[in-house]
């Protein structure tokens, strides 16, 4: 089946319209290392990269909906709109937020400053301030597995050893937190650099 990038684009957004009714950016590119379309949604500071194999991006050319896309798109602007409600709401001074019965610092982007600061209610409290809402147990097990892994091997987990290991399926971060880099700023890791914030996002562990 014959389509160029921009058919597929359009496509996308006629099947999807509240990606453009919310203003998002949408930019797809085929990787050939992947075999398969890499999709970047992206409005201000949040960002969503996912992919879609050749028969995924054939099926919805044919009007077939992908589930796993749509699923993700849902979720990935019910994060934005709530994000966007707490940045409405939340104070003028954010470097320094009261979890519970400490206080803990915040960079500018997010990133918890000391990474011995974590526990749960500070996980908690992060992932309001991003827009994921109350964490639910099975979160917390993942954000908690990815804060114990970092801390004894200094590094992320590859993906599915993280859903393996709190006995989720192996897409378990996608489905449940959608952005890896979202739950490694909910598990109190230090800020990533690009490089390994391009790492994180395709679940490959970095040597």
């Amino acid at each position: 089946m014959a389509y160029t990038i921009d058919d597929l684009k359009a496509k996308i957004l006629e099947m999807y319209p509240e990606v453009k009714e919310q203003g998002f950016n949408v930019t797809i590119y085929y990787s050939e290392e992947k075999h398969s379309y890499i999709l970047r949604f992206q409005k201000g500071t949040s960002e969503l990269i996912t992919h879609l194999d050749k028969q995924d991006a054939d099926d919805c050319m044919n009007n077939v909906k992908c589930v796993y896309l749509g699923v993700q798109i849902g979720q990935f602007i019910k994060n934005f709109t709530e994000r966007e409600r707490f940045e409405r709401e939340k104070p003028e001074v954010v470097a320094e937020y009261k979890a519970v019965e400490k206080t803990v610092a915040l960079d500018e982007e997010g990133y918890l400053k000391n990474i011995n600061d974590w526990n749960e209610k500070v996980a908690q409290m992060i992932a309001l301030r991003e827009g994921v809402g109350v964490l639910t147990k099975e979160q917390l097990d993942m954000v908690k597995f990815i804060h114990d892994y970092y801390k004894t091997y200094n590094y992320f987990p590859v993906l599915s050893h993280v859903c393996k290991n709190v006995n989720q399926p192996k897409d378990c971060i996608a489905e449940k937190l959608i952005d890896p880099i979202v739950a490694w700023k909910i598990a109190g890791l230090p800020k990533p650099d690009d490089n390994l914030i391009n790492i994180v996002k395709y679940g490959v562990t970095p040597s």
